[in-house]
């Protein structure tokens, strides 16, 4: 039996190979091998051990492919005891040749130094013959493994018939239950118990959910059961949270603790009232959870507060020197909006999200690219279907136009957050000198009036601070010949 594993390589492939053949792990003395490393269990396709590497390298460039993924390291695992050194590496070696031996460079390396034996295989992931790229994807994988468990076949060794895949979590919600805090599939599981055990139908499980402030999409056109969290951002599949949970499952548990209704409302009500006084407070059943609003950091919170700035200039709340500077950028508004919307939307925050999910469509688009170019390869055989090969053409056209739309966004957003962080901080410290200046203006003004005795009784130094009349109608004018200027404030020495 042999467990077969795939990982993809974006960088230091040099490490892997070295890895893979280390002479450590793979050590038997005696062992004939025509491309590897002398004494080992190791061997190569289209290339040699000893310079494996610079072979991949070369073919790379040759290309002109030397970026993104730079190949797939694949792990083959066998039974302990089941078969020996010699016989897992013969395995391995055929499973190579078999699959990659015809375009790619790979090297294999059976280790022994655990229980379990298991071979290293590492493959470039450009081809020699023709500069395509591997990709591995699902469909390719489960080929691949099926071309494992006939080789394990043909040298007697058992096979798993049905293999059990589970749906894998993500990696934030893995770590968050390995940490002990909780999770968004957590908190709707624990809701759904709790509702659960006080409903009679399935319909008033609906309703009661509902009211705990849940969205629910249910019906004819939708296939599963979809819910969102109060505080969630997307909606869950009910699937997804377990077999216990599916609707057909929520119905019959209803209905095999239907007796039992009574007692468990009388349950959860001793359990709320037994909660005593405590600084935390718990949303009781049937009531909306409280929403919490998701702080914004990095260029969704950049964006966000330029929109808020332009659209204070917009409705000519900003001061008038920075409705001046902004009156350009102003005429992007609909652009700035539509790149928001974008990070809203794909749930960016940081520059990094932005880099990844670039990377990620550029991943997309070759994928989607190398099969538009083998369609239009097949369009050329007398017996391929010219009409669907060009009904399925133009959908990948279309589904790639809009990908090449979102790197544009994902290119545009990178280079202009720089530009509005320096104007948005212009604006803001501008906004601050005027509020300052305003706060200037108010402690002079009450000054002026708590002295108004002094000024009645004509003092000169009273005088000499106040403005004439002449003086505050041409306060922006030179001041006339013998007369005093004003006196600079606190508050205005600091800003001009």
């Amino acid at each position: 039996m042999a467990v077969l594993e795939v990982y993809a390589i974006r960088s230091r492939m040099d490490d892997r190979i070295k890895y893979a053949l280390n002479p450590e792990k793979t050590s038997c003395m005696g062992f004939p091998n025509l491309n590897g490393l002398p004494d080992t269990l190791t061997d190569a396709v289209n290339c040699f051990c000893d310079n494996a590497y610079e072979q991949m390298l070369r073919t790379k460039s040759y290309f002109g492919k030397e970026d993104q993924v730079l190949g797939y390291h694949f792990i083959q695992s066998f039974k302990p005891g089941e078969t020996t050194p010699q016989q897992a590496h013969e395995i391995g070696l055929q499973f190579a040749e078999r699959c990659f031996g015809e375009r790619f460079e790979a090297v294999i390396g059976t280790h022994t130094d655990k229980s379990h034996l298991h071979n290293h295989i590492v493959i470039n992931s450009v081809s020699f013959e023709d500069g395509r790229k591997y990709r591995s994807t699902p469909k390719t994988f489960y080929e691949l493994r099926s071309i494992s468990d006939e080789i394990c076949k043909e040298y007697g060794l058992s096979v798993i018939e049905k293999p059990n895949v589970k749906a894998g979590k993500h990696y934030a919600e893995w770590k968050a239950e390995k940490e002990g805090r909780p999770t968004m599939r957590g908190m709707i599981r624990e809701d759904i118990d709790v509702i659960l055990a006080q409903a009679r139908t399935i319909d008033e499980f609906w309703d009661m959910l509902r009211g705990r402030g849940y969205e629910i999409r249910i019906n004819e056109r939708r296939k599963y059961v979809t819910v969102r969290h109060p505080n969630g951002e997307r909606f869950i599949r009910l699937k997804s949270l377990g077999d216990e949970y599916t609707p057909r499952q929520l119905a019959a548990r209803i209905a095999a603790q239907r007796g039992n209704v009574v007692q468990n409302i009388r349950q959860i009500q001793m359990q709320q009232q037994n909660r005593g006084k405590r600084k935390k407070y718990y949303p009781m059943p049937h009531t909306a959870a409280p929403q919490k609003h998701k702080k914004l950091h990095g260029f969704r919170a950049l964006y966000w507060r330029y929109l808020y700035m332009l659209g204070k200039v917009k409705k000519r709340q900003a001061p008038r020197r920075v409705r001046g500077e902004m009156l350009e950028e102003l005429k992007k508004l609909d652009r700035y909006a539509k790149q928001y919307y974008f990070l809203r939307d794909n749930r960016l925050q940081t520059g990094k999200d932005v880099t990844m999910f670039k990377d990620a469509l550029a991943n997309e688009i070759d994928v989607l690219t190398d099969r538009r170019a083998r369609l239009y390869a097949d369009l050329h055989k007398p017996e391929s279907d010219k009409e669907a090969i060009c009904t399925e053409t133009k959908k990948i056209t279309a589904e790639l136009r809009g990908l090449r739309r979102e790197q544009r966004i994902c290119d545009a957003i990178q280079s202009a957050a720089p530009e509005i962080s320096a104007r948005l901080d212009a604006a803001s410290a501008e906004q601050k000198r005027v509020k300052l200046k305003m706060m200037g203006g108010d402690q002079y003004e009450h000054g002026k009036h708590s002295g108004r005795s002094g000024i009645e009784n004509g003092t000169d130094a009273d005088r000499n601070r106040s403005p004439s009349r002449g003086q505050r109608g041409n306060e922006h004018r030179s001041p006339a010949r013998g007369s005093t200027p004003q006196r600079e404030t606190g508050f205005g020495k600091d800003l001009y």
